[in-house]
C-alpha cells in the first residue's frame, strides 16, 4: 500500500542574519559599546574587578553538580600578563536573556586560580580544552607539547587526560590521551552518552577534520575499551582499537576542492534533547576570507551522517569586523584597540573569531526555531563574547516504499 512516513531526522536551517553578539563575558566594560559611546557599559560579570581577569580566550564548558564549568585559556590581568596562565570559572545561569554570570575560580588573596598539572607544561597556547563530569570523577584534557623553536610548533603536541578534584582544585595526571604527529584527538569535545563517553576530536591545530571515538565511562581514566570510528557498513558504525584507523565524520572543505586542506582549530558538540539530535560548531573554512568563520552541523547519531556544514558566522558578512573585532584598516580607528596578549600591538593586530564553544544548557527550542548560544574568542580585543544563532526547524518527509 502507499503511505507517508516521517524521517527520524530533523532539518535545521540557519536563519540568515540571526547570528548576533549577545554580550561580552570577560572584562569590566563592553569594548564595542565603549568604542561607540565613550562610556563604560559594565559586563554582567565584571571579571577584571571581581577576579582580576581582564582577558582570556576559549571557554569549553561542561556540567557538574548543577553548575557549568568553563575552561579558559591564556589569561591576562588588569596590569599583569600572568605568563599565559590558564583560568577556570563556573556559572549557575540558566537563562541567556538574563545574562551569563561567570565566577572565576580565585585563590584566597583574590587572584585567579590557574590550572597546574604536575609534570605537564602549560605555557602559551598550551591549555585545558575539554572536560566532563562522570560518576567516577571529573576529568579535564589539556593540550601541551608545543615547541616554538620548531618550524611547526605543534608537530609533537599531545593531549593529557587529568583528574580534577573539584573540592581541593588539584589536578592529577592520568595518561596521554592522543599525540601527534598522527593523533586525531589532540583537541577534543567530550559528551556522555549512556554508559559511554563520546570523544569528538581534532588532530593538527587548524589543520584537521573532525573524528569520533568512544570509551566506556567506567574506564575512561585508563582508556580501556576505547574504539575509533572507521566508517559505516550495512548501515552500522564500524570501530577499531587503532586511532590511526579513524576516519572523519565532518570534513572542512567549503570550496569543494580535491584535494583539500582542512583548517578546523576548535570543535564543540552538545545534545539537543528537545530535538533528539547532536549539534556541532567549529571554526573552519580558512581556505578563503569568504568561507572562514563558524560552522554548524547536526546528526541524529554521533557517527552521522552529519549534515552539510552551514557557515553561521563570517566576521565581514555578519558585520562583526569593526564592531567587536578590531579592524586596523578602518580610519579613524574603530576604537577596538586592545587589550591584547603576548606583546601584540593593540592598534595593528586584527581581531579574529575562533573557538565557538556551545553552552548546552542554553540550547533553546521555541516553536519552530532552535537557538544555540556559544562563547567566541575575538583575539583583539582579547576577550570572550557570547553569541546566538537561530535555526528554522523542519521535518522532511519521504514517500514510503510500496508493499
Amino acid at each position: 500500500m502507499n503511505a507517508l512516513a516521517l524521517l527520524a531526522a530533523t532539518a535545521l536551517t540557519w536563519i540568515s542574519g540571526s547570528t548576533v553578539k549577545v554580550e561580552q563575558v570577560v572584562g569590566d566594560c563592553d569594548y564595542s559599546a565603549q568604542a561607540a559611546t565613550g562610556q563604560c557599559k559594565p559586563t554582567t560579570s565584571r571579571t577584571a574587578t571581581r577576579s582580576k581577569v581582564l582577558g582570556t580566550d576559549l571557554g569549553a564548558s561542561f556540567e557538574s553538580n548543577g553548575s557549568v564549568i568553563f575552561l579558559f585559556g591564556d589569561s591576562i590581568g588588569p596590569s599583569e600578563d600572568y605568563n599565559a596562565g590558564d583560568t577556570m570559572a563556573s556559572s549557575t545561569s540558566t537563562d541567556p536573556a538574563a545574562g551569563l554570570f561567570v565566577d572565576f575560580f580565585t585563590k584566597s588573596d583574590g587572584t585567579p586560580f590557574f590550572v597546574k598539572v604536575p609534570g605537564v607544561k602549560l605555557g602559551g597556547s598550551e591549555v585545558p580544552n575539554a572536560g566532563i563530569r562522570l560518576d567516577n570523577g571529573t576529568f579535564v584534557i589539556c593540550h601541551t607539547g608545543l615547541d616554538r623553536n620548531l618550524p611547526v610548533p605543534d608537530v609533537n603536541a599531545y593531549a593529557v587526560l587529568t583528574r580534577f578534584d573539584e573540592s581541593t582544585r588539584v589536578f592529577t595526571q592520568l595518561r596521554t590521551f592522543s599525540s601527534r604527529p598522527n593523533g586525531k584527538f589532540i583537541t577534543p569535545s567530550l559528551h556522555a552518552s549512556g554508559s559511554d563517553v563520546l570523544v569528538f576530536g581534532l588532530g593538527a591545530y587548524r589543520a584537521s577534520d573532525v573524528y569520533l571515538a568512544t570509551a566506556p565511562a567506567s574506564t575512561f581514566d585508563t582508556g580501556a575499551g576505547t574504539r575509533y570510528f572507521t566508517g559505516m557498513a550495512n548501515g552500522q558504525p564500524q570501530w577499531s582499537a587503532s586511532e590511526s584507523a579513524a576516519v572523519p565524520i565532518v570534513t572542512d572543505n567549503p570550496l569543494k576542492t580535491t584535494p583539500y586542506t582542512p583548517s578546523i582549530g576548535n570543535v564543540s558538540v552538545v545534545y539537543a534533547k528537545d530535538l533528539g539530535v547532536w549539534l556541532m560548531t567549529y571554526d573552519g573554512g580558512r581556505q578563503s576570507l569568504a568561507t572562514a568563520g563558524v560552522y554548524f552541523s547536526y546528526a541524529t547519531d554521533p557517527w552521522g551522517p552529519w549534515s552539510e556544514p552551514q557557515l553561521i558566522f563570517n566576521p565581514r558578512r555578519d558585520g562583526a569586523t569593526g564592531k567587536f573585532l578590531h579592524d586596523p584598516s578602518i580610519t579613524p580607528s574603530d576604537g577596538l584597540t586592545g587589550p591584547t596578549i603576548g606583546g601584540n600591538n593593540p592598534a595593528t593586530t586584527p581581531g579574529a573569531p575562533y573557538a565557538p564553544y556551545m553552552i548546552e544548557r542554553f540550547t533553546k527550542v521555541s516553536g519552530s526555531t532552535l537557538s544555540i548560544y556559544y562563547l567566541l574568542s575575538t583575539w583583539n580585543p582579547y576577550t570572550v563574547v557570547e553569541m546566538r544563532s537561530d535555526f528554522a526547524i523542519g521535518h522532511p518527509r519521504r514517500r514510503a516504499a510500496r508493499h
